[in-house]
């Protein structure tokens, strides 16, 4: 018999991801405090859970795949959490990005009671959950990831083992770090070679043959924002807030972060100016209305001068 997955968290990331795990044979049971996006679910087969306990109290595996660390801990903890209903045994799967030394901490209690746990962040954007092809990062046993892998695998297809417990996250924060400088770096880039006459096809074309080229440049600024797509992979609130993260996680070591301060406060321009709900890669609107300059592939309206006012949403 197939064993029984919880999944709680039913967001843009959460929803296609426990999608696919019903689809590929578990039997799924979930939890979310809206109740439009558990009835979806529902309709494809799965059952519903009043808590997190009692769905911890049904299931073999409980994934959780929430906005942050405060969100995972209350979760987790508390009468009508997780650790209150999960059995000897289970194996608890955090898919959030949080801080890597809550998830040690929750990992600890867990071990108290018996109940294993990995944590397991995610990268790539929304599509990549809904195909299944997600990038995973796994902390923990990996005795724990072995029994774990088919669940991972009906939401991921590049699986990494990252280390004890933690380093799962610790990875995400990582990788983040260098995703979302990049996001902002590859913005002022654009800006300054359109307003020297560059079209965005010359600089793309150069800079994807030279060592300046990087993923967000030449596959999602390219498909999104500069082809006037601003429906968000990954939305830049979720940006803003894995720097926070990020910075939080240099202070608690030690680790001065000087340049990933100045692009957190870029992202904070992003959040106030009201876009944080669009994908990251709209930190270049910012640049385009600093400069007076509109700047996008050919095919979306190539480089137009922009008027006076704030960025448009």
């Amino acid at each position: 018999m197939a064993k029984r997955v919880g999944f709680i968290g039913l967001g843009t990331m959460g929803r296609p991801m426990s999608t696919n795990v019903l689809k590929k044979g578990f039997p799924l049971i979930v939890y979310d405090i809206v109740p439009a996006a558990v009835e979806q679910l529902r309709e494809l087969g799965a059952e519903a859970a009043a808590s997190p306990r009692a769905l911890a109290e049904q299931s073999d595996f409980v994934i959780t795949s929430l906005p942050n660390s405060p969100d995972v801990e209350s979760v987790y903890l508390g009468d009508d959490g997780v650790l209150a209903g999960a059995r000897p045994g289970t194996i608890l799967i955090e898919m959030s990005t949080i801080d890597p030394l809550v998830s040690r901490r929750l990992a600890g209690q867990a071990a108290e009671k018996g109940i294993r746990m990995l944590d397991c962040p995610v990268a790539k954007t929304s599509d990549a959950a809904v195909t299944g092809t997600l990038t995973i990062m796994v902390g923990g046993e990996r005795a724990t990831m072995d029994e774990a892998l088919p669940v991972l695998q009906t939401m991921g297809t590049d699986i990494f083992y990252c280390g004890p417990i933690g380093s799962g996250h610790a990875m995400k924060l990582v990788n983040n770090l260098i995703s979302t400088n990049l996001m902002a770096l590859n913005a002022e880039a654009l800006v300054l070679g359109a307003k020297c006459g560059l079209t965005v096809e010359t600089m793309l074309e150069v800079m994807s043959s030279t060592a300046a080229t990087n993923g967000q440049l030449v596959r999602t600024m390219r498909n999104r924002v500069l082809a006037g797509d601003e429906n968000p992979g990954f939305m830049a609130r979720l940006a803003h807030k894995d720097l926070g993260l990020i910075i939080q996680l240099g202070y608690q070591l030690g680790v001065s972060l000087p340049i990933t301060a100045l692009i957190r406060e870029q992202f904070s321009e992003v959040v106030a100016e009201g876009l944080g709900n669009k994908d990251l890669s709209t930190v270049l609107k910012i640049k385009e209305h600093q400069a007076k300059v509109r700047v996008r592939l050919a095919e979306a309206g190539g480089i137009t001068p922009l008027e006076e006012g704030a960025p448009q949403r």
